[in-house]
């Protein structure tokens, strides 16, 4: 029996590492995602951009609804360098005919000022 060379089972190490990071960030991105989905899912859009600021940019859909990509303020920047580091949230917001947000995807997530999720922090209950 042939034992595996040391090039071979560091690389082995390195794809197991990769596949389990890549289980905690799905894991953080679907906590996200319920936070969010949770708190905005079917608010009027009005009201959204009221509480939570108004969106990048926007397009109509045909079935009369639109697409609205959105993103929040800076939270709290320092100046120099460290605020090259936006700790920034921003969604896909796709409104009905009615102008309620009927689906939601976050596009970024930075880190935020308390938790690994800047998307969590803005929608989480109060």
């Amino acid at each position: 029996m042939m034992c595996p060379s040391f090039p071979a089972r560091a690389l082995a190490a390195a794809a197991l590492a990769a596949t389990l990071a890549g289980c905690e960030l799905l894991k953080h991105n679907e906590e996200t995602a319920t936070v969010v989905n949770s708190r905005i899912l079917r608010m009027p859009v009005g009201q959204f951009f009221d509480r939570y600021g108004r969106p990048a940019s926007h397009v109509e859909t045909p079935d009369g609804g639109a697409a609205y990509v959105w993103t929040s303020s800076v939270a709290e920047a320092r100046p120099g360098p460290e605020a090259l580091d936006e700790r920034i949230c921003r969604l896909h917001l796709s409104v009905d005919k009615d102008g309620r947000i009927a689906a939601v995807d976050v596009l970024f997530d930075a880190p935020g000022l308390k938790s690994t999720s800047r998307c969590s922090e803005i929608f989480a209950a109060r």
